[in-house]
């Protein structure tokens, strides 16, 4: 286990459960990982279900109980299918992280209908829907809950088309807005809702950029190197810890300071 997690007790997230989308690979499956090691119970959800299945199996010995959802973020059906099995095997729900996302990167001449709809189907609506089902759980629950949509830098700054394009960029600052929609809607109601804004990170969803390219973003970044899902793992960690109670519909930039603000 990296030492990026020291930080927190073993027993951070003892007796809290946890639902992961896009849980298996990358960051969804690194934060699925690190609640497992600081003792929360973890549904991890992904549509790849042979890919979910050998990550799970990875992740049988550490910690708490873990389970495994195949559930398609572009699909309402199957959203309300991923909450039925929580509802049914879970005491309750305290914490959601929507990880899963489409990252594509076509020229604008190339976008189609169909493109844009299933990128907005995954990135935007999918989050829209497990945000709703979350809340509808969490607003029931004497201990409320937190939920941390991941967006992305290009939701700030926008998409070129080599590394992210346009219809990316726009899903996830939609997901900016949504995070601070759903704030503004929950006030005073004991579920907190953030984004996490990753940078440039060498991760699965990245295989499409060369690493040529990665070393020239790393040597363009204040900090000198791409970041890791590890390094946004440990970010959500704390998006929803007690240390983070007076955080509130706020978007945590992570990205070795790409955004300087």
């Amino acid at each position: 286990m990296t030492d990026a997690y020291a930080t927190f007790a073993q027993d951070s997230f003892a007796g809290r459960t946890v639902l992961v989308t896009g849980a298996a690979s990358g960051m969804g499956f690194e934060t699925a990982r690190a609640f497992l090691s600081k003792g929360a119970e973890v549904v991890l959800c992904d549509r790849d279900a042979e890919g979910l299945s050998k990550r799970h199996d990875e992740l049988k010995g550490i910690g708490a109980s873990s389970h495994e959802v195949v559930a398609d973020m572009g699909d309402p059906n199957s959203i309300r299918r991923m909450f039925d099995y929580c509802d049914a095997n879970l005491a309750r729900l305290d914490n959601v992280v929507t990880c899963a996302a489409i990252i594509t990167a076509k020229r604008i001449p190339e976008q189609d209908w169909a493109h844009w709809q299933r990128v907005l189907g995954v990135n935007l609506l999918g989050t829209f829907f497990t945000v709703q089902g979350a809340v509808q759980r969490m607003q029931g629950s004497p201990n409320g809950g937190n939920i941390v949509c991941v967006a992305s830098d290009a939701g700030v700054h926008g998409g070129g088309g080599l590394i992210a394009d346009t219809a990316y960029a726009a899903s996830k600052a939609g997901t900016l807005s949504l995070v601070k929609s759903v704030a503004r809607e929950l006030a005073g109601k004991k579920v907190r809702i953030n984004a996490l804004n990753p940078g440039p990170t060498d991760s699965p969803m990245h295989s499409h950029v060369d690493q040529a390219l990665k070393d020239r973003i790393a040597a363009n970044l204040p900090i000198r190197r791409m970041g890791q899902p590890d390094d946004m793992a440990a970010a959500i960690l704390f998006l929803c810890s007690d240390a983070a109670s007076f955080i509130y519909g706020a978007a945590l930039d992570v990205d070795g300071g790409s955004m300087f603000r």
